[in-house]
């Protein structure tokens, strides 16, 4: 039966006619192997010259093909649908943007957007239809509402003009329709003739051939015409089709011959080293982009009129699937180049920072990138952040020169609605929510400021550079303030003013006068800058809000403690009696603040020699070994109790304090234990002397906890890091060598990170002093009950103090009970007085020595349980 239907000769109309009539008269037997054989058969290669369509009908057959499937999707009442090509028919629209300029918005596509407003409104007005829609189905229509509303807003005129001639439309339709029915009648006739040409080819009789299968738009009623026949095909040279393959040859792939269809057939993938290439070369590519759609703009004539609907049509794009936020920057930005009236120029000015804004969560960090991407030569002017802040400034500049633009004519929501974003409040998977004003938008840039600088590397170049974007901020924050404040927004105005402080309260006035030297501080003071940072403090307690008033405050302590103005910070920590609400009615950055504001004031009362309140300052903070987390400066690692949760762990990394803001713990944690070794060790002495000074005495657990794995050490060799050497250094005091506690304790290297040589040589010289002083105190604790009397000289000289120091440090201890004894003054002698302990004094002493023994061991328990 194959070889009968490809061997058929050539015929004329006449014989086909006969075949038709005698394959109808044969049997069942004979047409079941033909019709086995034509399924098999494949599809006939269309052969002839092939269409050219140009770019305007290609788009827009698309767009019809989506008008087609919407008006299906419409007949069946799925709303999912309808939304989905809905979406798509705007993109084309979106896309073929040139053509639109040029010939205007088609028609059918204002015809389907009157259709859809038309069957919206009637299916809502049925309500018992939407009850008995889908939860998914209903919840469509409900979107569909609102987005058939904001289309048709902008295409009013269009809309307009078709309800006023809606016949015209079908005149189109129908000629439409007709062309698409045309150009498939012809494709369907080229590839019949193809067919007759190879029936023609064999000289045997033919039966009723096999027909290819029909599109679906044709009738039924072409089954009984006869096929009709190319007369160019027919009319073609012997020489030419003796060249050509004949029978089922003609219809079988050639081998090394190109198409279309690649079933069967493995891909080969391109090599590494093209890949490569193109990896190389994209950047020129986005590039290039960015250079063609600029130059498209700016071939519009950028009239108000068209500058507006063009930034719609950009608003209307913005944030939906496929849309390149590059390319509507460059489109925002030749815009904002446009000669316009102010009022637009800010609105054009207000969508380009936000999508700008928007462009830096696709790049895979939370943060505007230090350059934007790499187009060439890497450079800080070429950066997003960069470029936005430049954006903000001539959005200020408009706002300035025309104060009679409100918030509102501008396109800006209202600024004084609320407090903006904190950027330790950021989570890496959600964006920011900002308002679309001015103060929003310097907030925002400094949020990513602040986030680019606590996650970029500190050893990078990349954060170097982050760090010579903090001046430009300052400057522009101090434009921003002085406009709201000029405007009477001062509420507003006390947000940027707390921006400001929070960028200069943590610098040295010396660093910043000697960085004067080299370059200008735009957004700073070099000098007199305490009044500036008061200033600052003052603008915020006046017109902030609780929260900004609390977090000002707490800059301005560091500030004077920074400076060694110890009882200035004291007494306004005081006054505001933040130590007694901090951890309860704030916010954790907050609580965060404080703990580095206390930590500063330890310090700068070590350095004043306030070693008692240094000690009160930082023992809370060092208690329990987990300052760094507490000063958010790097992760603990539990080793005791439950893990963390990955959420914990990432709200953590949020609250992490940029590298520049850093305190040394190193320095903290010595300044703490250098302060217990000198409170504590002559009151451990004391203890082991005489039990009853047990009473009122709490140790430091801190100090304790060390010294006993000190102690607990058999194999303890020479000290090797900070803690080793003072604990070192505290065995010694309390053995009475003093000498031996200074040489360990002033030879510590932590001590060069003072601010200043200065400093570093007046803390040396007061731990000198208060090193001796303790060690008289120790002395008189454990050897003055074995003296009648001791000479102040002998004193004095014993532990190279003055005179009148002894003289001062013995009749303290006489006051406060700490040592039995008397001043002879004709003599100058310290007259010990000796007390015999009853029956009742020895077993209290007793009795107290057990309790402590019990509550030692109850901590050890509770430590060993709770892991504190």
């Amino acid at each position: 039966a194959m070889s009968k239907f490809f061997a058929k000769g050539d015929s004329s109309e006449s014989e086909s006619e006969e075949s038709e009539t005698s394959s109808e008269e044969s049997s069942s037997e004979e047409e079941k192997p033909v019709k086995k054989q034509a399924a098999r058969t494949e599809q006939p290669v269309r052969r002839g010259p092939r269409k050219v369509v140009s770019q305007k009908d290609k788009r827009f057959d698309e767009m019809r093909q989506t008008v087609k499937q919407l008006k299906n999707a419409i007949k069946i009442n799925d709303w999912n649908a309808i939304s989905n090509d809905f979406q798509k028919i705007n993109q084309q629209i979106a896309k073929a943007g040139q053509l639109i300029q040029q010939d205007g918005i088609p028609r059918f596509y204002i015809k389907i957007c009157v259709q859809l407003a038309d069957v919206i409104e009637n299916t809502s007005k049925d309500k018992e239809k939407v009850k008995k829609m889908s939860k998914t189905n209903a919840k469509s229509l409900n979107a569909m509402k609102q987005n058939i509303k904001k289309n048709n807003s902008q295409y009013e005129e269009e809309i307009k003009k078709y309800n006023e001639a809606p016949d015209e439309d079908s005149g189109s339709d129908k000629e439409e329709e007709s062309e698409s029915g045309s150009d498939e009648s012809a494709d369907s006739e080229s590839s019949e003739s193809d067919s007759d040409e190879s029936e023609k080819e064999d000289k045997k009789p033919a039966k009723k051939p096999v027909k290819p299968a029909k599109a679906d738009d044709e009738s039924d009623d072409d089954d009984d015409e006869d096929w009709p026949s190319d007369s160019s095909s027919s009319s073609s040279s012997e020489e030419e089709l003796g060249n050509q393959p004949r029978g089922i040859s003609k219809w079988l792939k050639k081998p090394g011959a190109d198409s279309d269809d690649d079933d069967g057939f493995e891909k080969v993938k391109k090599d590494k080293k093209e890949q490569q290439q193109q990896k190389k070369n994209l950047p020129r590519k986005v590039k290039d982009e960015d250079v063609k759609v600029k130059e498209e703009t700016k071939q519009l004539v950028l009239t108000e009129e068209n500058v507006r609907k063009q930034m719609n049509e950009i608003q209307g794009m913005r944030g939906k699937k496929g849309t390149s936020k590059r390319d509507q920057i460059a489109q925002l930005e030749v815009l904002a180049t446009a000669k316009i009236s102010p009022s637009m120029t800010a609105q054009v000015l207000v969508h380009l920072i936000s999508a700008q804004f928007d462009s830096s969560m696709q790049r895979g960090v939370p943060y505007m990138p230090v350059s934007f991407d790499v187009e060439g030569t890497p450079s800080r002017d070429n950066c997003l952040w960069t470029r936005c802040m430049v954006n903000i400034r001539r959005l200020l500049h408009v706002l300035k020169e025309n104060p009679e633009l409100t918030e509102e004519a501008t396109g800006q929501q209202a600024a004084g609605s609320g407090a903006g974003p904190d950027a330790a409040d950021f989570e890496e998977e959600e964006g920011i929510q900002v308002t679309s004003n001015l103060v929003s938008f310097v907030e925002r840039l400094d949020d990513e400021l602040y986030l680019s600088l606590r996650l970029l590397d500190n050893h990078s170049p990349d954060f170097i550079k982050r760090l010579l974007d903090i001046a430009p901020f300052l400057e522009l924050a101090e434009l921003v303030q002085d406009y709201y404040a000029g405007s009477g927004q001062a509420g507003v105005a006390a947000r940027l003013a707390m921006r400001r402080l929070e960028h200069v309260y943590y610098k040295h006035n010396a660093l910043v006068a000697k960085a004067a030297g080299v370059a200008a501080q735009r957004g700073d003071r070099a000098t007199n800058r305490d009044a500036f940072v008061a200033e600052l403090a003052t603008w915020v307690y006046r017109h902030g809000d609780d929260g900004l008033r609390t977090r000002a405050m707490l800059c301005h302590m560091y500030h004077h403690a920074l400076h060694d103005r110890f009882l200035a910070a004291r007494d306004m920590l005081l006054m505001s009696h933040l130590q007694d609400s901090i951890h309860q009615s704030h916010s954790i950055q907050a609580q965060v603040l404080f703990n580095r504001t206390m930590a500063q004031l330890g310090l700068s009362a070590f350095r004043n020699g306030l070693v008692a309140e240094a000690h009160a300052c930082l023992d809370e903070l060092c208690a329990n070994n987990k300052l760094k987390e507490l000063l958010a400066q790097g992760l603990v690692v539990q080793r005791y109790g439950a893990e963390k949760t990955p959420e914990q762990e990432r709200a953590e990394r949020r609250r992490q304090t940029p590298y520049h803001m850093h305190l040394n713990l190193d320095l903290v944690e010595c300044v703490h234990l250098v302060s217990a070794v000198l409170l504590e060790v002559p009151r451990m002495v004391a203890v082991s002397f005489d039990g009853a000074a047990r009473r009122g005495r709490t140790a430091n657990k801190a100090l304790k906890r060390v010294m006993d794995m000190y102690d607990r050490n058999p194999l303890a060799g020479p000290p090797e890091g900070n803690r080793d050497v003072i604990i070192a250094g505290a065995r010694a005091l309390e053995r009475g060598d003093w000498r031996q506690c200074e040489a360990y304790i002033l030879g510590l290297p932590v001590w060069q990170h003072l601010w200043s040589e200065d400093g570093a040589t007046r803390t040396r010289k007061m731990l000198e002093a208060k090193i001796r002083e303790e060690a008289l105190r120790t002395f008189l604790f454990a050897y003055g009950a074995c003296y009648d009397a001791l000479s102040l000289a002998q004193l004095a000289h014993m532990f190279e103090l003055e005179a009148p120091v002894v003289a001062s440090l013995v009749s303290r201890m006489m006051m406060q009970d700490e040592v039995a004894a008397s001043w002879d003054q004709p003599t100058g002698c310290v007259v010990m007085q000796r007390k015999e302990r009853s029956k009742l004094h020895h077993l209290a002493h007793q009795l107290s020595d057990l309790v402590g023994k019990l509550v030692e061991a109850n901590d050890k328990a509770w430590e060993g349980r709770f892991g504190e």
